[in-house]
């Protein structure tokens, strides 16, 4: 009988290797190739006021961009890098974002993927953008949605999470 053979080599184990993963607002590329990154993003609120400001979030279609940059290692050629966005309620939001990226050259050298998208937020909690590389899982970003209905009143009165209404001066009282 044949002896089975052990796999011991783990997936990336010779790249590509994660070097960053995140979102954030947007990406600027100068000419160089140098990236700068502005506003990195992990939570978002929404907020809502009015006498009844709904209970439940009101949905609310939002831009983020998607960061990742990966280093080549051993990794050479073009290889499909997919995104699936899990909403919190661990359903898929959308189809994936599928991109072809090339790898080439020395070990350290990489490459920056920039994705935009579009994002309905219809519910509240942790929403995951799972990063596969050639198929298999590479790593995922979360973003919290918070929804904060903020009752206001008019007339005077206070309003709830703001600042305390007008107050009357305190009368004197006899000395």
């Amino acid at each position: 009988m044949p002896e089975a053979k052990t796999q011991t080599a783990q997936p990336f184990n010779q790249g590509p290797y994660l070097s960053a993963a995140f979102l954030c607002e947007t990406v600027l590329s100068e000419g160089n190739g140098v990236k700068s990154i502005i506003r990195i993003i992990d939570r978002f609120t929404i907020t809502a006021s009015g006498p009844n400001p709904p209970l439940q979030m009101p949905p609310i279609k939002r831009l983020f961009t998607l960061f990742v940059r990966l280093k080549s290692g051993m990794a050479r050629g073009t290889y499909p890098l997919r995104v699936e966005l899990i909403k919190p309620m661990a359903e898929k939001a959308t189809k994936p974002v599928e991109k072809p990226m090339f790898l080439e050259g020395e070990e350290d050298r990489g490459l920056d993927i920039v994705i935009q998208m579009g994002i309905q937020l219809d519910q509240e909690g942790i929403y995951w953008f799972k990063i596969f590389f050639n198929n298999q899982f590479l790593t995922q970003v979360p973003l919290r949605v918070i929804y904060m209905p903020e009752v206001t009143q008019t007339g005077g009165q206070a309003q709830l999470g703001g600042p305390p209404g007008p107050q009357e001066p305190p009368t004197p009282g006899p000395s």
